[in-house]
């Protein structure tokens, strides 16, 4: 059974510091997708500080051209959170918080946040069998900390109170065997073949999905 080791903190505190609602909106979209609903303004970076300093897991614009990277003896490509997102997508997420910032004030009180973003996806990446880091949020907690679903994100805490990343930020993780979840405090990286089915889910919708091969805590 894979596992990741190294124990931090119950997992209950942390699946209740993110307390998912019912009512939380879906993704606010640009015209590619549905019509966006009331949003919120831009999260402040200050408030989603990563745990592990040492891991580099937010999106930055990629550079122009190709810039996706190739796959290695095993057939394995090593990816990040920018390779996730298409050409001008960064800008494109930048209009749509700007958008949601004049219509709305960001929500201080601890309300759900309606997630804002597209599921546009980096096409040249569907089918690979890719490795990226993230952090886990797990969706199907079983007796003794077993899951077989959660959320990949790219920043501890990444739920519906942040408000949640873009969908296309976001990676449903599905695994035929179940692996134990022992320090989410810790980034992993996480292998497996990459598609772009979609996921909705009142923690935040994903773009992408991985089929889970392996799971290792993450190192440079």
């Amino acid at each position: 059974m894979p596992k990741i080791s190294h124990i931090l903190a119950p997992l209950t505190l942390f699946i209740a510091a993110c307390g998912a609602s019912p009512d939380t909106a879906r993704a606010a979209q640009d015209e590619s997708g549905t019509p966006p609903q009331a949003a919120t303004a831009m999260p402040d970076p200050a408030a989603q500080t990563n745990v592990d300093d040492s891991a580099p897991l937010r999106a930055t614009p990629p550079p122009p051209g190709p810039n996706l990277p190739l796959p290695d003896e095993n057939g394995i490509t090593t990816i990040n959170w920018d390779h996730l997102l298409p050409e001008g997508e960064m800008e494109r997420i930048q209009e749509l918080y700007n958008l949601a910032s004049s219509m709305t004030e960001m929500d201080h009180l601890g309300g759900p946040m309606t997630q804002i973003g597209t599921f546009n996806v980096q096409e040249g990446l569907i089918g690979r069998t890719v490795r990226m880091p993230g952090y886990i949020l797990p969706l199907d907690l079983q007796p003794g900390g077993d899951i077989t679903e959660f959320l990949l994100v790219p920043y501890f805490g990444a739920c519906v109170h942040t408000p949640p990343p873009p969908p296309n930020q976001i990676v449903y993780v599905t695994s035929a065997e179940p692996i134990r979840v022992e320090r989410l405090w810790s980034a992993v990286w996480v292998t497996g073949q990459l598609t772009a089915d979609q996921h909705m889910n009142d923690m935040g919708d994903a773009a992408y999905t991985i089929e889970l091969i392996e799971t290792e805590p993450y190192r440079r």
